[in-house]
C-alpha cells in the first residue's frame, strides 16, 4: 500500500510542475528588451552560439539567415547584469549586424556600419485564415503557430482560424499530419488561404514493430494495423472487443457479454496443446504478458494497434513470439497544442432474441409424466409429496388454477434494460521539448442479472520531455482499478411451476437439498473480486550521433487481486454441507523489465543500413494466499471475519512462484535502390522455465521483400500504383507452462481424519493413510532437466498491391506454421511415486491464407464510401502426438487412428467429447453417428448402449464396425469446432460532417455441441411418439442412456451485424469540436443454430451460460 501512494505521490508532483511550467510558459507578456535583464558572461563565443544561450536565458526569440557569415564572428563580455537592450547595443557596436524586436522575436541582420542598431517594435494585428490540402480541402486540425513562440491555434472543422500577431515581420508555422510544415510571411495581409503539399514520405503509414519503427511500405514482414478511427464509438471496455474480426490472421473469441468476461485471442491459429497459445501483448515497448493483460488499457487511449503475425516480425521477441504479437501504442499530445477532452458513452442493453424457456407448467408437467412413463416410472406429478420430501401438484391442479403459480424466472432474475456508462477525460500538451498527457476514465456496467455488475478506473499518464536536444526521457503510468459483483446465478431455467416466495415470505425451496433457487442465492451469496494493475515506463533515448540512438528502458508491472466468496448455509450446497463458508483468496504479482538497444540508420547513396541490438531482463513474481473457513455459528459476519467460522476446520495455503527471462536482441536491415529489401533477426533467449539442459534456446528469422513498381518495366505497365512481393522464414518459441516444472518438487495433502485436519508433505506419494475421506495419495513431481521450449518454424509469402491511383489496395499472405517439441503432461504410473511429468512430444502444423481488400468506392469533396473485406482461412492438423505408450495414446479400433482425450469430461454424455488425434485438426468431436429415429421394434435390432434392445423413439445409432451392437468400438470422428474461414466487411459512407459505417462479422463451417439441445421447449412438438413418428426429436424417456453423438453436433456458421454506427461532427467556435454518435452493436445474428449465440470457445462446446445482448449507445465527445 505504501508503494501505491508513492507512486500516487510522484503522479501529482508532475502534474503539478507540469501545470505550472504550462502557466508561465501561456502567461508570457510581451516585453521590450529594455525591460528584461539577463546575467551573463562569455569568452571568444560566436554569435550563433551566443544567440541560443540567449534563447534558453529569455523570451526572445532570434532570427536570421543560417548563411550570414556575422554568425561565425566572436564576442566576449565580463560575466554582469544587464538589459537585454544594452547586451544588444554591446554586440552591435563591435559587429557589423543590426538587431529589430517585433514583440518576442529579435531579427538579426547585416549591416554597413557600427552603432546603434537596436530597433524595438511592440505592436499586434488580427490576421484570419484557412488551411486547405492542395484538392482545395479544408484541413481541420491543422496547428498554427507563430514562428518562434508558443503562441498559436488549430484550425475547426471547416479548417478556418483567427489569431493576434505582430503587426511586422510575423511568420506562420503551418503544420499537419500527412502533410510538410510550411511556413508563412503574414506581411500586410490581414486574411490568409494557405494550401500545405502532401508530405509523401510522410504519407507513408509508419508501422511499429519490436523494437523499433518503419515505414510500412518498407515492411518485410507480416503485420496488420488496426484503423483506431474506425473503432472510436464502439461501446467496449475491452480491447478485445474492439478488435474482432478487424485483421486478417487475428481471431477473437467472445463467447459470454458477462460483466468483466474476458476473450479469446489466436494469431494464425493455435500453436500449442497444452502451453499458451495467447499472443505476447507489448504496450509502448513493455512486453506484458498474454492477451489477458489488454484488460488494462483503455481503447480511448491507444494511438495504434499492430498486429505482428509471421516469424520475421515476431521473431525479435524469441520464446514468446510463437503465437504472434499485439503491439499498442498509447496515445500522445500532438505537437503545439493543448487540448481538453471530454467523451461520454451510455449503453442500453437488451436480449437479442426471446429467451428459449417454459412458459406453461401444465404442460412441462404432463411432459414430466410422459418421459417417467417411457423410462418405466411412476408419474411424479400426481399431487403427492414424493420420497424426497418435494411437494409436485396434480395436473389438474395446474390446469385448473388451484396451483395458482407460473413464475417466469427470467423476469425475476434479469433486470428491463440495463444502463452502462464509460467517461473518459483527458488533457493533453505539446511544445518543442515537453509532451505531457493524461486520462481518466470511469467505466460501470450493471449487467442483465440483478446483483451483477461490473466498473473499473483506469488513468493513463505520460509526459515525455527533451532534456537535451540529444536527450529525451519518456515516463508513464498505467493504474486500473476493478470490481466485480458476481452473485447472480444463470438457474433462469428453473421450473415455472414453483414459485419465489412460500406463504410465509421465505424463499420456496423443493426440499432441504434444493440449491438451485435463483434468487435465493443471488441474494444471499457473495462473490466479490477487486482487482488493482499498475503499469509503469521509463525510457532514456539517447542521439549519441545522428545515425545512432540508444535507448535505456526500465519497466515494472503489478498487480492484485482479493476474491472474496461465501456460500451461505441454505441456500447453496457448500454453504449447507459446511455450515456456511467463507474463502479469501489473495493473488499478487509483479514483473520488472529492464531493456537496453542501440538502432543504428545510415544511408550511403543506394545502400541503406539499418541495425538494432539489444539486451533484455525479465523478472515476474507471483505470490498466492488462500484461506477458508467453515461452520458458523451465524452468518451476520460472513467472511468479514474469518474467526466467526470454527477455527479448527479453518483452512491456510499460500505459494511462490518466480521466473527469469535473459535475451539478447540483434535484427539488421538493409534496402539496396528502394527496391530490394533483407530482414535478418536474432535473438537469444534463457528461461529459468526450463531444465538445465535446454535453459537456452536460439530463434532466427529473416525476410527478402521486392517492391516491384519501382522498376521501369513496372512503370510502364501503368497498372500498379504499388506492388510488393515478400517472402520471410524464421524460428519463434513458447515457454508458456509454469515454473519449476524441471524440479522435484514437492507435494502437499490436507485430510479430514476423527475431528482435525491433517496436512502433510512429501516428494513422492504416500498410500494407505486411512481417515474420514479414505485412502490419501501425496502426489509430487517428478524433474525432467531435458525440458524444452516449443518450437515454431514458420514461413510466409506475400503480396501487396494498389490500383487505379491507389483507390484499391490488396493484401495477401500464404504462410504454414510447423510447431514441434510441444510442452504436454505425461501421466505417470501409480508404481512411479508421482503423478504426471512435463516432457516435449508431439507437433501440429497451421498452414493458411489472408486476403485483406481496402476500396476507395467514392471519393470527392463531400462524399466518401469506402470498403474493407478481410478474409481468414487457417487449417491445423496434430501431425504426432509423441511414442503411444509414453503418452498413453489410445488406438481406434476401427481406423488405426491413435489419440488422446482433450479438455474436460461432460457429466450428461459421461465421457470426453474432444480429442487430439494424429492427422486430424484439434479438438475434433469423437463419438456415435445416429441415422435417425428408431421406429418401430422391427428396427432396433442392435442391442442398445444401455445393454438392451433398443427401442422405438430411440436413437438409432450406427454400428461402424457391423457386429450387431452398438458400443464404444463403434465411436467415430463425428465433428469439427475449428471453422473453415472468417470473413468481415466494414462499409464507411462520409457525407461533409455526417458519417455512418456498418460491420459484419461472420465464422463458417465449424461444428458446436450443444449440451441445450434436448432442453429447449421450442422441441417438445417435434418430439417422437405413437402419433408423431418423427426422425428430428427422440421421445421423452427418463433414465435413458445419453451417449454423446452427431445429433448433438450443430453448425456454428454465423453472420452478425456487429456495429451499426452513426456520428456528426458539429462546427463550433474557438477550435472546439463536438461529435455526437449513434452506435448499434451485436444487431442481429444469422445463424442455424439452435441456442442463444453461436460464438463459442475453441472447443466448440456450447454451455447456455451468460445471453448475447443487443446494445445501443449514444455517445459524446468533446475536445477544445
Amino acid at each position: 500500500m505504501g508503494m501505491t501512494y508513492s507512486v500516487f505521490g510522484l503522479l501529482l508532483q508532475v502534474i503539478f510542475i507540469n501545470v505550472l511550467s504550462a502557466t508561465e510558459i501561456n502567461a508570457q507578456n510581451i516585453k521590450s528588451v529594455k525591460d528584461v535583464q539577463v546575467s551573463i558572461g562569455f569568452e571568444s563565443e560566436k554569435l550563433s552560439q551566443l544567440f541560443s544561450k540567449l534563447e534558453e536565458k529569455t523570451p526572445f526569440v532570434f532570427v536570421y539567415d543560417t548563411k550570414d557569415s556575422f554568425l561565425d564572428k566572436r564576442f566576449s563580455l565580463v560575466k554582469q547584469t544587464l538589459t537585454m537592450e544594452d547586451l544588444l547595443l554591446k554586440i552591435a557596436k563591435e559587429n557589423k549586424v543590426k538587431f529589430k524586436q517585433i514583440n518576442n522575436i529579435i531579427s538579426v541582420s547585416s549591416t554597413a556600419t557600427l552603432g546603434n542598431n537596436v530597433e524595438i517594435s511592440i505592436k499586434e494585428v488580427s490576421i484570419t485564415g484557412t488551411v486547405t490540402s492542395p484538392d482545395g480541402k479544408t484541413i481541420p486540425g491543422a496547428t498554427v503557430l507563430l514562428k518562434g513562440t508558443n503562441v498559436g491555434t488549430v484550425t475547426d472543422l471547416d479548417g478556418k482560424f483567427s489569431l493576434n500577431v505582430p503587426e511586422e515581420g510575423a511568420i506562420l508555422v503551418v503544420s499537419f499530419i500527412g502533410y510538410l510544415n510550411q511556413e508563412v510571411p503574414v506581411a500586410n495581409r490581414s486574411i490568409l488561404t494557405i494550401v500545405l503539399q502532401e508530405d509523401m514520405q510522410s504519407l507513408d503509414e509508419v508501422v511499429v514493430i519490436g523494437y523499433g519503427v518503419v515505414k510500412k511500405e518498407d515492411l518485410t514482414g507480416s503485420v496488420a494495423q488496426v484503423e483506431m478511427e474506425e473503432v472510436r464509438d464502439i461501446p467496449a471496455n475491452s480491447v478485445e472487443r474492439v478488435l474482432q474480426g478487424r485483421a486478417a490472421g487475428l481471431q477473437i473469441i467472445n463467447p459470454s457479454q458477462d460483466p468483466g468476461a474476458g476473450s479469446t485471442v489466436r494469431i494464425r491459429g493455435g500453436s500449442s496443446l497444452r502451453g499458451s497459445n495467447s499472443p505476447l501483448v507489448v504496450v509502448n515497448g513493455f512486453p506484458l504478458g498474454d492477451a489477458g493483460e489488454l484488460k488494462q488499457i483503455n481503447p480511448a487511449d491507444i494511438a495504434s494497434v499492430e498486429v505482428l503475425k509471421d516469424a520475421s516480425a515476431s521473431a525479435i521477441y524469441g520464446s514468446r513470439g510463437a503465437n504472434g504479437v499485439i503491439i499498442i501504442t498509447t496515445k500522445k499530445a500532438k505537437q503545439g497544442e493543448t487540448t481538453f477532452g471530454i467523451r461520454q458513452q451510455m449503453t442500453i442493453s437488451e436480449f437479442t432474441s426471446e429467451l428459449n424457456l417454459w412458459r406453461d407448467p401444465t404442460l412441462l408437467a404432463e411432459l414430466h409424466n410422459e418421459g417417467r412413463a417411457n423410462g418405466g416410472f411412476e408419474p411424479i406429478f400426481i399431487g403427492e409429496v414424493s420420497p424426497s420430501g418435494i411437494y409436485y401438484p396434480s395436473i389438474e391442479e395446474l390446469s385448473s388454477g388451484e396451483w395458482p403459480h407460473n413464475t417466469q424466472w427470467d423476469q425475476i432474475v434479469f433486470r428491463d434494460a440495463p444502463i452502462s456508462n464509460n467517461t473518459t477525460f483527458s488533457v493533453a500538451s505539446s511544445n518543442e521539448r515537453t509532451n505531457f498527457n493524461l486520462s481518466a476514465s470511469y467505466f460501470t456496467d450493471k449487467g442483465i442479472q440483478i446483483e451483477d455488475d461490473y466498473s473499473k478506473i483506469n488513468t493513463n499518464f505520460s509526459i515525455s520531455h527533451r532534456v537535451l536536444d540529444n536527450l529525451k526521457i519518456t515516463f508513464s503510468n498505467i493504474l486500473t482499478k476493478g470490481k466485480r459483483n458476481a452473485n447472480g446465478d444463470l438457474a433462469f431455467w428453473r421450473s415455472p411451476i414453483w414459485p419465489v416466495y412460500d406463504e410465509t415470505g421465505d424463499y420456496y425451496l423443493l426440499n432441504s437439498m434444493d440449491f438451485d433457487h435463483p434468487v435465493a442465492i443471488t441474494k444471499n451469496r457473495k462473490n466479490e473480486s477487486k482487482t488493482l494493475d499498475l503499469l509503469s515506463f521509463l525510457d532514456v533515448e539517447w542521439e549519441v550521433i545522428p545515425s545512432v540512438t540508444i535507448n535505456s528502458r526500465l519497466n515494472f508491472k503489478y498487480g492484485t487481486s482479493i476474491n472474496d466468496v461465501y456460500q451461505p448455509k441454505r441456500y447453496t450446497q457448500p454453504g449447507e454441507f459446511n455450515n456456511g463458508a467463507a474463502y479469501i483468496n489473495n493473488w499478487q504479482g509483479s514483473t520488472v523489465v529492464s531493456e537496453t538497444f542501440a538502432n543504428y540508420r545510415k544511408v550511403f547513396g543506394k545502400h541503406d543500413f539499418g541495425s538494432t541490438l539489444g539486451y533484455s531482463y525479465q523478472n515476474d513474481e507471483s505470490r498466492t494466499s488462500n484461506l477458508g473457513a467453515f461452520d458458523f455459528v451465524n452468518e451476520t459476519l460472513n467472511n468479514e471475519n474469518l474467526g466467526a467460522g470454527n477455527l479448527e476446520l479453518n483452512r491456510v495455503s499460500n505459494g511462490l512462484v518466480a521466473s527469469e527471462l535473459v535475451s539478447g536482441i540483434f535484427r539488421f536491415n538493409y534496402t539496396y535502390d528502394e527496391k530490394y529489401l533483407m530482414t535478418f533477426t536474432s535473438r537469444a533467449d534463457g528461461s529459468s522455465k526450463f531444465g538445465q539442459n535446454n535453459k537456452w534456446a536460439f530463434f532466427p528469422s529473416g525476410a527478402l521483400s521486392w517492391k516491384a513498381h519501382e522498376e521501369g518495366f513496372v512503370r510502364e505497365m501503368n497498372v500498379f500504383d504499388q506492388l510488393k512481393f515478400r517472402l520471410s522464414y524464421g524460428i519463434s518459441g513458447n515457454q508458456g507452462i509454469s515454473p519449476y516444472q524441471t524440479l522435484s518438487r514437492y507435494g502437499v495433502s490436507n485430510y479430514f481424519n476423527n475431528g482435525n485436519w491433517i496436512t502433510s508433505i512429501g516428494p513422492g506419494i504416500e498410500v494407505g493413510r486411512t481417515g474420514q475421506s479414505g485412502i490419501e495419495v501425496l502426489w509430487g513431481g517428478i524433474p525432467n532437466p531435458d525440458l524444452k521450449w516449443e518450437t515454431t518454424a514458420q514461413i510466409d509469402a506475400g503480396v501487396d498491391f494498389s490500383l487505379f491511383d491507389s483507390k484499391l489496395n490488396v493484401t495477401f499472405d500464404y504462410y504454414q506454421k510447423n510447431t514441434d517439441d510441444l510442452l504436454q503432461e505425461r501421466i505417470l504410473a501409480l508404481s512411479s511415486g508421482y503423478d504426471r511429468m512435463w516432457i516435449n512430444n508431439g507437433s501440429i502444423i497451421n498452414r493458411g491464407i489472408e486476403l485483406t481488400v481496402g476500396s476507395d468506392l467514392i471519393q470527392t469533396k463531400d462524399l466518401n464510401l469506402n470498403a474493407t473485406l478481410i478474409y481468414f482461412q487457417n487449417r491445423n492438423e496434430v501431425t504426432s502426438l509423441g511414442n503411444p505408450q509414453e503418452s498413453g495414446l489410445i488406438t481406434d479400433p476401427n481406423t488405426g487412428m491413435q489419440f488422446q482425450y482433450s479438455g474436460n469430461s461432460i457429466e450428461q454424455f459421461r465421457g470426453f467429447p474432444n480429442l487430439l488425434a494424429v492427422g486430424q485438426p484439434v479438438n475434433v468431436f469423437y463419438g456415435y453417428k445416429v441415422d435417425g429415429i428408431i421406429q418401430s421394434l422391427e428396427e432396433g435390432v442392435l442391442t442398445g448402449l444401455d445393454g438392451d434392445l433398443a427401442q422405438p423413439g430411440e436413437f438409432k445409432y450406427v454400428d461402424i464396425n457391423g457386429d450387431g451392437s452398438v458400443d464404444e468400438n463403434d465411436r467415430t470422428i463425428i465433428g469439427n469446432p475449428n471453422p473453415d474461414f472468417l470473413a468481415s466487411l466494414n462499409l464507411a459512407l462520409t457525407y461533409k460532417k455526417f458519417d455512418i459505417s456498418i460491420f459484419l462479422n461472420g465464422v463458417f463451417g465449424n461444428d458446436v455441441l450443444n449440451t441445450h439441445a434436448f432442453d429447449q421447449p421450442s422441441i417438445t412438438p417435434f418430439r417422437w411418439t405413437l402419433d408423431n413418428p418423427t426422425n428430428m426429436y427422440p421421445s421423452l424417456k427418463d433414465g435413458r442412456q445419453v451417449k454423446f453423438s452427431d445429433w448433438w453436433i450443430e453448425d456454428g456458421s454465423f453472420v452478425r451485424i456487429q456495429n451499426l454506427n452513426m456520428g456528426y461532427n458539429f462546427d463550433l467556435p474557438k477550435s472546439m469540436r463536438l461529435r455526437i454518435s449513434m452506435n448499434a452493436s451485436n444487431l442481429f445474428t444469422f445463424s442455424k443454430f439452435n441456442g442463444y449465440d453461436p460464438e463459442v470457445g475453441t472447443d466448440g462446446r456450447y454451455w447456455g451460460g451468460y445471453p448475447r445482448l443487443r446494445q445501443w449507445t449514444a455517445g459524446l465527445n468533446l475536445t477544445f
